[in-house]
This record gives C-alpha cells, structure tokens and sequence, in this order.
C-alpha cells in the first residue's frame, strides 16, 4: 500500500523527482518523487536501512543521485555551484567526528566559509552568526572548550549550531536527536519549528521517534521496500495499518487528555489493541 498526498512541484523548497539512491553498487531507493515546501518541517521516518541518511544526501548534494532529479527552488541541482549550494542547503550528518583540537567555536564557525569573502578572515557578521548558533542550542558557554572536552550530546549540539550557523534556508538534519536527552530533544525541536515559522527556514530531518515525528512535522514521508511508502500529514501517514506494514509493529492513536495531540501506543499482542 502507498499513500501519497501530493506531487512533485517547482515551486517547493527543494524536491526530487523520480529520484534513486545507490548505496555502493546497491540501489536502495528508486522513483523518490517528493517534494519539501517552504517553511515546513517535514520528517522522513523507516526502518533501519530503508535509505533515509542516503536520501538526505542526495538531497544535499553531497552524493549524485542514480536516477532522476534533485530540484532546490526548481534549479536542478546538480547545476548549481558546491559554494551556493552550500549557502542555500546545509546538512549535518548522523554521525560525525570533529577534529578534537578544535575549539567549539572555531568548529561551529567552520558553518561560515561558503560566506567567506576571497581574502579570508571572520567578518562581523560571521560572528554573530556564530554566536547566535551557539545560542541558540545552549552552548554559549562551551564556546571556548576543545570539542574533545564535551560530552557527546554537547558535540551533536555543537554540529547542528554549525549547520545553523550556516544560514542556509534549507536545513538538512539526519537524526539530530542522537546523543540528546529527552529535555534536550524537545528543545532541539521546538527550536526546528521557530526556526521555520520565525526564520522562514525549511527543514528535513530524519527521525527514529514516530512520537516525536508526529509531534513537530508538518508532514512525514515513510519510506519502505526501496521507495517512498506514504507521504502526507501525520495523522494521514501513521495510521496502525502503515505502521505495522513499514515498521512491523503494532501501534492504535490516542488523544492526550491535557494538550489534545495525538501521540502512539505500541503493542506486542495483537489482541491488545482496540478497533
């Protein structure tokens, strides 16, 4: 079963259109046709190995796409220069390894090369972005601490403050919640929703936490069996029946007493669960 709710358009933030992903000599995605409209947050949700990280690359530009095309802004990608795709998009990785000997700042200002001008050196506003990334994920006060001095979750934190500082109107994020407590997950994104409501950013990110998925994404896009299963709003995409047939489990919706969101109960019995 594939649900989808939209199509293709040029005048999305970014899109692919009839887009495959290789994987080494594996094609693990084909015929991608999906589309990231401006000032959305949109999330892509799967299991382990159904190419979420390959998909957000090609989307990046950091790896060509096997088949088919990547449209930012309804420019194809692979037209666009490596600087001003970068001023346009920016991705932060699942995983990452700084240089330990790099001081947090030094790191997160690594973000504002595509702006460097040819001579070289930090402008002014080179470092209030950089002071503003670290803001706005709560470091400021690691800004002067080597990366190797932080604990893991501090070193996501200081990632994606590079990506931010990156102004990018397109921000790519592949697990961003990886490392992070749950206080510091909410933050992150609730942080990804001003973002895009308040700085008219556009965010993808790749996400294990259905929950969390159907929290803060405007729309998800399921991706299964080598290409994209059901794209549309969470309550149209994470229904029990895609749910077990993506994911293999059994889940129903419930409506939380207090704030009256949706949120997932999953279930090892079949029988638990309630038509």
């Amino acid at each position: 079963m594939t649900i989808t709710t939209s199509r293709v358009s040029t005048t999305a933030a970014l899109a692919a259109s009839g887009v495959s992903c290789e994987a080494g000599t594996r094609t693990v995605l084909s015929g991608v046709d999906l589309d990231v409209r401006p000032g959305e947050v949109l999330g892509l949700i799967g299991a382990n190995g159904t190419g979420k990280s390959t998909l957000l690359r090609v989307l990046a530009g950091v790896r060509p796409a096997a088949a088919g095309e990547v449209l930012l802004g309804g420019r194809p990608l692979h037209q666009i220069s490596s600087r001003e795709r970068a001023r346009q998009i920016a991705f932060v990785a699942q995983e990452e390894t700084a240089p330990s000997d790099l001081l947090v700042s030094e790191l997160v200002a690594l973000g504002r090369i595509p702006h460097a001008r040819a001579w070289g050196g930090v402008d002014s506003a080179s470092r209030r972005a950089v002071a503003e990334a670290l803001r706005l994920v709560d470091l400021e006060y690691a800004a002067g601490q080597s990366m190797d001095r932080l604990s893991g979750g501090e070193r996501r934190r200081a990632l994606i403050a590079r990506g931010l500082a990156q102004e990018a109107p397109v921000l790519l994020l592949d697990e961003p919640t990886n490392h992070l407590d749950i206080k510091r997950q909410l933050a992150l994104l609730r942080l990804v929703r001003r973002l895009c409501r308040d700085r008219a950013r556009t965010v993808v990110l790749a996400l294990h936490d259905l929950d969390l998925a159907a929290t803060f994404c405007d729309r998800i896009a399921v991706l299964h069996g080598g290409g994209l299963f059901a794209h549309g709003t969470p309550a149209e995409v994470l229904t029990a029946s895609v749910l077990h047939d993506a994911f293999g489990v059994l889940a129903t919706r419930v409506t939380h007493p207090l704030t009256g969101r949706t949120h997932l109960l999953f279930s090892h019995d079949e029988s638990e669960l309630h038509p």
